[in-house]
């Protein structure tokens, strides 16, 4: 076992982030159940993912860890592949459509991809600074960002910003500047160090 694996093992919450990503999966039951109800179900089975992402940098003993030989450079972008498994739970929902729905593959991973890699870097950047459990102070604003738009724009009769058939120009634009963003906050929070990553 390579020491990133035992360090990922014994350092992220995994009940809890399993936890967020089986509520993800649970949800993409009910929408092969009641696929008529995806303008809802898709955002909340977006924001368990999400919720999940913020977990990734919980770390309890963050005061001994940051002061160890490898450091916390070393320790934030392991934590990537913990922050990577919510995503790969979402990317298998989108390419299996459940409910038979008309998905446009391309723009929801897009879409996944910026949302979970926004609060990722967040939960980086808090790791960075010394916030030892960043995960349940991120988890409830990620999840009322994501569906709060349902609502919105329900009441307002605008675009939603979660087309079940192709993304419109604004749409798309809207969730490219969010990708743009999550890579510059993760590389905010992981730059600095990158080039001490052990060989």
């Amino acid at each position: 076992m390579t020491s990133v694996a035992w360090y990922l093992r014994r350092a992220v919450p995994w009940t809890t982030l399993l936890g967020c990503s089986a509520g993800a999966l649970v949800v993409a039951v009910l929408l092969e159940r009641w696929p008529s109800s995806v303008l809802v179900l898709l955002p909340t089975l977006l924001a368990c993912c999400a919720a999940a992402a913020a977990f990734s940098f919980d770390e309890t003993a963050l005061p001994v860890v940051a002061v160890t030989p490898r450091g916390a450079a070393w320790r934030r972008v392991a934590r990537l592949g913990a922050a990577a498994v919510p995503f790969v739970v979402f990317a298998c929902v989108v390419a299996v459509r459940p409910g038979d729905l008309p998905l446009a593959r391309g723009p929801w991973l897009l879409l996944g991809a910026g949302a979970i890699g926004l609060t990722t870097g967040l939960a980086a950047l808090a790791s960075r600074r010394h916030v030892s459990r960043p995960g349940s102070s991120l988890s409830g604003p990620v999840v009322l960002a994501v569906l709060g738009p349902v609502v919105v724009t329900a009441f307002l009769g605008w675009e939603s910003i979660y087309p079940v058939g192709e993304f419109g120009a604004g749409v798309r634009n809207l969730w490219l500047g969010i990708s743009g963003l999550a890579v510059v906050t993760c590389l905010l929070a992981l730059w600095p160090r990158l080039r001490h990553w052990p060989t």
